[in-house]
């Protein structure tokens, strides 16, 4: 995989946005709890470029190809080369990905902003350049800590970046009260918290005892395609299976469990049953803002690394 790094500056976004109630603070965030993360293992290696970790779990949630199709813009085609990687696939399927992190130790230049939660619902293997073959990941919405760094960054592309409370508040999951191998994690959109509404997202998984259904190159592929909201910028989120947090007591374990996603994230309230996933962290490097065209020709299988 062809790797593209750009130095990248946290100022003169000129970028707004506007939430519909206030959210718990930063600060309060970090007084309150201390993340489990590993620290970032290659911010010294890449001293002038965006780093960090995310850590959390990463899923494939088989929605129908009808869904999928009437979500993504009409305009861009759906590659196939998912059915490649998972020969197994039903036909009639589709693989939506949620990502459901904490950001950690996110570096670049000197300057460290606070760790931050997201969720994300991306829809991979999009023709946006309508080339045939350069995959790219559709992403609508971002539930996300009202961190204004990160929330003008998601807007910058066309995102709709949601002020959310997470549970864990700075963990990319916890373990299920009782176990010390069930993990769960809970997004909240706006006030809904503290008002004692049902999470937005839900996610809770077991280790699955098995290699599971989806190759680790399938994860290492989707999670490198580049993103995007509108097609003028893309986010290359360079995702590393080989860093000292992802081998040896962190490689990642194989997950399977229930996943629940609220109205308008997807059109209805819909609930997925014995999904797998990964729980994994990853070191990362960012490429901000690069013109979509730019990235023509990335098939999305190289390794991350």
């Amino acid at each position: 995989m062809k790797i593209y790094l750009l130095e990248f500056s946290w100022l003169a976004l000129g970028v707004s946005f506007v939430t519909a109630a206030p959210v718990t603070s930063l600060s309060a965030m970090s007084l309150s709890c201390q993340t489990q993360s590993q620290p970032n293992p290659i911010a010294a290696e890449y001293p002038t470029l965006t780093t960090g970790t995310i850590n959390g779990t990463v899923a494939v949630l088989p929605i129908e190809y009808t869904l999928a199709r009437s979500i993504i813009p009409p305009q861009y085609p759906i590659l196939k080369g998912y059915k490649q990687l998972l020969p197994g696939f039903a036909a009639d399927k589709y693989p939506l990905i949620i990502e459901s992190v904490l950001d950690h130790d996110i570096q670049s230049n000197g300057i460290t902003i606070p760790d931050f939660s997201r969720v994300v619902l991306s829809f991979p293997f999009v023709d946006l350049l309508g080339d045939g073959y350069s995959n790219f990941r559709y992403e609508k919405y971002i539930l996300i800590t009202a961190n204004p760094v990160a929330m003008a960054g998601a807007a910058a592309y066309g995102e709709i970046p949601v002020p959310s409370t997470f549970e864990p508040p700075c963990d990319g999951y916890a373990f299920v009260p009782g176990s010390n191998k069930d993990v769960f994690f809970n997004a909240y959109q706006g006030e809904d918290q503290a008002l004692g509404k049902p999470p937005t997202v839900a996610v809770e998984f077991a280790p699955a005892g098995s290699a599971g259904p989806y190759p680790l190159n399938f994860y290492k592929n989707v999670t490198n395609q580049p993103s995007f909201s509108t097609g003028v910028l893309c986010d290359n989120f360079v995702t590393l299976y080989n860093s000292s947090v992802t081998e040896g007591q962190y490689a990642p374990v194989v997950v399977v469990g229930n996943v629940s996603v609220a109205a308008p994230y997807l059109p209805t309230a819909m609930t997925f049953t014995g999904v797998y996933g990964l729980k994994v962290d990853r070191a990362f490097i960012e490429n901000n803002y690069m013109a979509c065209a730019s990235l023509k020709g990335y098939a999305g299988t190289g390794s991350g690394d």
